[in-house]
C-alpha cells in the first residue's frame, strides 16, 4: 500500500489533504526537511490543520504532518511535528505523539501499518529559537523513551 492510498482510507477530511511530495508542509517547515534524493517524498498530509476543524479532534494536541517516504524499496509513514524545542514543552509534544499514535490504531490503521514499517517514524522540527534538551537530560531520556529522538533544527532523511 502507498501513502497516498492509507491516506485516502482515513476518516473525512484527511483524504482531501493530501498532497504530492512535500507540498502539505508550510514553506518554512519544508525548506528544513533534507531528503538525499528529491523522489523519495511521495506524498504529505497537513494533519493538524485538516482535523482542527472536526468535532471530534477541535480540542485534542494533534501532530503536524504526515510524510510517505520511500525507503529501501517500500513506502513509509514519517510523521513530524514543529514546536518550540525547550525543556518545558517535552510535556505538550509527548502528549501530541500518545494522541497521534492513538489516532492511527484507532482510525488510520492503513497509515499506523505504513509508520510501523520504520524504525525512527517520528520526528521533532525545532522552532526557531533553537533546541534547548540537553542530551542525556531527563527529557532527553523521557522523548527516547516514547520513541521520539530530541528535537532538530533540520530533519535529514536519507
Amino acid at each position: 500500500m502507498t501513502f497516498e492510498q492509507a491516506v485516502r482510507s482515513a476518516p473525512d477530511p484527511v483524504p482531501e489533504a493530501f498532497r504530492p511530495g512535500k507540498q502539505a508542509l508550510k514553506n518554512q517547515h519544508r525548506a528544513k526537511v533534507h531528503c538525499g534524493d528529491s523522489h523519495r517524498p511521495t506524498g504529505s498530509v497537513d494533519l493538524d490543520e485538516c482535523l482542527q476543524e472536526t468535532n471530534e479532534h477541535r480540542n485534542s494536541p494533534r501532530w503536524d504532518y504526515g510524510l510517505g517516504y520511500r525507503a529501501d524499496n517500500a513506502e513509509v509513514a514519517l510523521w513530524i511535528e514543529v514546536h518550540p524545542a525547550s525543556t518545558s514543552d517535552v510535556d505538550t509534544v509527548l502528549k501530541k505523539l500518545h494522541w497521534l499514535k492513538n489516532w492511527l490504531r484507532e482510525e488510520a490503521s492503513d497509515l499506523w501499518s505504513l509508520t510501523t514499517k520504520h524504525d525512527s517514524p517520528f520526528f521533532w522540527l525545532a522552532t526557531r529559537a533553537g533546541v534547548h534538551i540537553r542530551p542525556g537530560s531527563p527529557q532527553d531520556r523521557r522523548l527516547r523513551m516514547a520513541g521520539l529522538g530530541a528535537p532538530q533544527q533540520v530533519i535529514q532523511l536519507p
